[in-house]
């Protein structure tokens, strides 16, 4: 008599096994692995047949896309969600590797999306549609040894030309041979796509005219490129910047070889924490130079959470991006993570900016932060303007050549 009552118990149980869904997201594996599993806790209180699970792996943006790119090419859908670089979106959305995600927020995308960012934002969107949500944020900044500036009677320089002369006159006075004027990225990375790009920017240019043509061949190349020149000419910058990469201007300025620096936010924490810092408590944070009568630009960086179109539960994977990129856990994240929010009302926050006093510094700097090329074919851009970057600063190629080949090169890539 009793079978049927165990029967119906295996038959519900059966049930609700096969109601249960799993999202499993991809992320990067320096994330704060507990705060995230926390936040798969709190959600599958809320939502008893969801569960979240997580894979990471590749140590670099680079190896990341990798895996994906395997994943994807084979339409697999084992993952939901993943995170890619800010860089990323316009090349999985033309791959077909990127759910669009206008539908999902529907009526109320305008109003979501203004609490964001426009840079992560900008970034995300390509062609008018959206691809991806800000996960957080990056940019670049004008790092300054803050105890020359005051000693020399400075104020952080707001024009590329001010940078210069106020290094030309501290390098004097502290007759140091080991003190750098101003360090940046040279090395064929991509820091040395956003080393072009800035002041490209500041002088008014933009990779693409208003018709769509390649633009680098142009008066604000020229200038941006005439810049740096001057920059290894007056001697402000070492000859061998071609050699440099991001962490190592990190660890030059942190040693205290470098009056000004231009680099990502992660430097700040470094600078401040590390038990080698040079110079702790010395450091200042401020908008990148630009040209006079230019203004000042800053590449935007950072992660964003993209929807496998070839997953079996977009809506509920979906439901899970909206959760970890809500107000809370980007609050979360900034506080235990680091991470610089991608919303806006953040930086105004008590606890985030106890946690990360630089934060309320940065915040002008990083409202203006703007995406790097939105092209799907963003790989071979940037292979391009970051080597010939690199072959100008090394002094292997001109101005006249450098501007020729990345203007050919550009338009090659994009045909």
């Amino acid at each position: 008599m009793r079978r049927p009552v165990i029967t119906l118990a295996l038959a519900w149980l059966l049930s609700a096994a096969l109601a249960q869904t799993n999202v499993v997201m991809f992320l990067d594996p320096r994330e704060p692995m507990e705060l995230y599993q926390q936040y798969a806790d709190s959600y599958n209180e809320a939502n008893p047949d969801v569960t979240i699970t997580f894979e990471s792996g590749g140590a670099t943006s680079d190896q990341q896309q990798q895996y994906l790119n395997t994943v994807l090419s084979g339409q697999s859908g084992d993952i939901d969600i993943f995170q890619i670089d800010v860089i990323r979106p316009a090349t999985y959305a033309a791959a077909g590797w990127a759910e669009p995600l206008d539908s999902y927020l529907g009526d109320d995308m305008d109003a979501y999306l203004g609490d964001f960012l426009d840079g992560p934002v900008n970034a995300d969107t390509v062609n008018g549609t959206l691809y991806a949500i800000p996960a957080y944020t990056d940019a670049m900044f004008l790092y300054y040894r803050s105890d020359l500036l005051e000693k020399y009677g400075f104020e952080p320089p707001t024009t590329l030309e001010e940078l210069e002369s106020q290094a030309l006159a501290i390098m004097e006075g502290e007759n140091d041979p080991n003190l750098q004027g101003f360090n940046y990225q040279g090395a064929a990375i991509e820091g040395a796509v956003c080393t072009f790009l800035q002041p490209f920017w500041s002088a008014g240019g933009d990779w693409l005219d208003d018709e769509g043509n390649v633009n680098v061949d142009s008066d604000a190349g020229r200038r941006a490129l005439e810049w740096y020149q001057r920059t290894l000419d007056t001697g402000i910058t070492k000859p061998n910047i071609a050699e440099t990469a991001t962490d190592n201007s990190r660890q030059e300025f942190q040693a205290g070889h470098a009056v000004f620096m231009i680099n990502w936010g992660y430097a700040w924490a470094h600078f401040q924490n590390d038990e080698d810092s040079a110079v702790r408590g010395n450091v200042g944070v401020a908008p990148i130079p630009a040209f006079e009568g230019g203004d000042s630009y800053t590449c935007v960086g950072g992660w964003q959470w993209a929807l496998n179109p070839y997953g079996d539960n977009k809506d509920v994977a979906f439901d899970v991006i909206r959760h970890y990129s809500s107000p809370e856990f980007q609050r979360d994240l900034a506080i235990v993570g680091g991470r610089m929010p991608a919303r806006r009302a953040l930086y105004q926050d008590e606890a985030v900016l106890e946690a990360n006093p630089h934060f309320g510094a940065f915040y002008d700097v990083i409202v203006n932060a703007r995406p790097r090329p939105v092209t799907e074919f963003y790989t071979d851009v940037s292979e391009i303007i970051r080597s010939n970057m690199n072959a100008f600063l090394a002094g292997t190629q001109g101005i006249d050549d450098t501007l020729t080949e990345m203007q050919i090169g550009l338009e090659d890539a994009i045909e």
